[in-house]
């Protein structure tokens, strides 16, 4: 078998994926395969490339990994790496002792996860007054977003075609993004994409509050409008969050990032009492267990009712 240098196998390995993958997965591992698995791997051949070489790597990539020189990648980027890694070499059909499938590498423990941002009670109803008070489409999007938790991407991509009025439900089928897709070492080119959702939970029906309903239904358009411009023009999600910051900091409001709504609308959902399943398939989570490890976490006093089941005597 003639050896293959990486950087060779591994763009045409990607080309190869383009015409089985979404258009946004093969931009990502584009993007991956260029910045990131070429510069370390790229002179070796497929045959060289061993577990202490990727795990030197790794330790690499973690302290200082951004393309920027600015420190290290995150677990969870070095993770999304690596996977794209064993699909290249497998693909390369390299010798089973070279297999790199099961958890055969270390990453780094990360001590700064960023914390889930959720409005208290009292900043969520100050924000939705401030929305009420000069309602647009575009503010509607802060309204639903906090009523039903529908990411950004998914709102900018929704049309009134999707929502049915009439028994009050959101399907969520599509998405927008802007695409960047690299073409060599210097540069790349950007494209709107709209697609399916992230994963095949992420499609879903929502149902709409009755006051989610009574503010919608000023603003219903038709079927081919763009639920947040009122027109057939969609805005993208990079300005539509810039529109939202200027929103925050027009009104004196403390900032919380546009997805800390979605968050905002699990979290009150959980302290409601709902059941963690339905939850979850409201978000559109891959499994509950993400949706429970990100919003359910037992209050002291909880801890404590829950210790004092334990009696030692009688």
């Amino acid at each position: 078998m003639k050896r293959v240098i990486f950087s060779e196998w591994a763009l045409e390995w990607v080309e190869s994926k383009r015409m089985y993958i979404k258009e946004s997965t093969y931009a990502n591992y584009k993007l991956a395969i260029m910045n990131h698995l070429i510069p370390e791997f790229g002179n070796l051949y497929i045959d060289e490339i061993t577990r202490k070489i990727i795990q030197e790597t790794i330790s690499d990539w973690s302290v200082n990994g951004r393309v920027d020189g600015d420190g290290g990648l995150s677990c969870k980027t070095i993770k999304d790496l690596i996977i794209i890694l064993k699909m290249c070499l497998r693909d390369a059909g390299i010798n089973s002792s070279q297999s790199f499938d099961g958890h055969c590498f270390m990453y780094p423990h990360e001590d700064n996860k960023r914390e889930v941002q959720v409005l208290s009670n009292e900043a969520q109803d100050k924000m939705i007054h401030l929305i009420l008070k000069e309602m647009n489409c575009e503010r509607l999007g802060y309204i639903m977003s906090i009523c039903t938790g529908i990411r950004l991407g998914e709102l900018c991509a929704l049309q009134w075609g999707d929502i049915d009025m009439g028994k009050k439900l959101i399907k969520v089928q599509k998405t927008l993004q802007r695409l960047y897709i690299k073409t060599n070492e210097q540069c790349g080119t950007t494209k709107i994409i709209i697609t399916s959702p992230k994963s095949r939970k992420s499609i879903r029906t929502i149902p709409i509050s009755v006051d989610l309903y009574n503010i919608m239904i000023g603003y219903q358009g038709d079927e081919k409008d763009y639920v947040l411009t009122g027109t057939s023009k969609y805005i993208e999600p990079r300005l539509y969050r810039k529109h939202y910051d200027k929103f925050l900091k027009d009104n004196h409001l403390e900032y919380i990032r546009f997805h800390g709504l979605r968050h905002t609308f699990a979290t009150r959902c959980i302290e409601e009492g709902a059941d963690y399943k339905i939850v979850s398939e409201l978000l559109g989570h891959a499994s509950i267990n993400l949706t429970m490890n990100l919003y359910v976490h037992p209050q002291l006093e909880q801890k404590r009712q829950c210790v004092d089941l334990i009696r030692l005597l009688e």
